[in-house]
């Protein structure tokens, strides 16, 4: 997936990614052509003072809970995040891995909820709500990004059997994975208590 973002947004584009990050994330957009810049992380996401200093055009996040570090971003962090995208034709790239399992009463609000103004790329997988040998991801993309991602990107197979993704659809549709990882959800509740 990060391989096709570097080709959605042009290989000469800048990535801020959070420091220290999940190395593969910068590996694959170094060689993907892309340039990375590191940025500082502090206690409830990135140091402002990075953020606003970063010549990005794209900014890379993990705002449930950042790898190494473990740091959740506040609320007003991903607000933060958006100011910044909302300055130029920037965009934030969401990656929410495993926030489906939050211990928090109530679920916290996606970045990509909380964006008005269609500039964030909300990414997740399904390998740790389902099971990690389905190794199935997606890419939810801002409205004004399909036509050119289609465009440009459109020819890629998908590498998902037509069968997975039929029972993905099934769940999904039918309600039974929200019921799912809502059960697993209280599980862990009562396992923290």
């Amino acid at each position: 997936m990060y391989g096709l973002i570097v080709e959605r947004f042009g290989r000469g584009s800048v990535f801020a990614l959070e420091y220290p990050s999940y190395e593969k994330i910068e590996d694959t957009y170094r060689i993907a052509g892309a340039r990375v810049e590191p940025l500082p992380m502090g206690a409830d996401g990135i140091v402002n003072e990075a953020l606003a200093k970063t010549s990005a055009d794209v900014l890379h996040v993990f705002p449930y809970r950042s790898f190494p570090s473990g740091v959740t971003a506040s609320a007003s962090k991903k607000h933060e995040y958006l100011r910044w995208a909302g300055q130029g034709s920037r965009f934030v790239v969401e990656d929410d891995f495993e926030s489906e399992f939050s211990l928090f009463r109530k679920t916290k609000e996606t970045i990509f909820a909380l964006s008005g103004d269609d500039n964030v790329v909300y990414l997740s997988t399904f390998s740790q709500t389902i099971s990690p040998s389905l190794r199935v991801g997606y890419m939810v993309l801002p409205r004004k990004l399909v036509q050119r991602y289609d465009s440009r990107l459109g020819f890629y197979s998908c590498t998902v059997p037509t069968f997975e993704q039929l029972l993905l659809t099934e769940l999904i549709g039918r309600g039974d994975f929200e019921r799912h990882v809502n059960r697993v959800r209280r599980g862990k509740r009562r396992e923290a208590q």
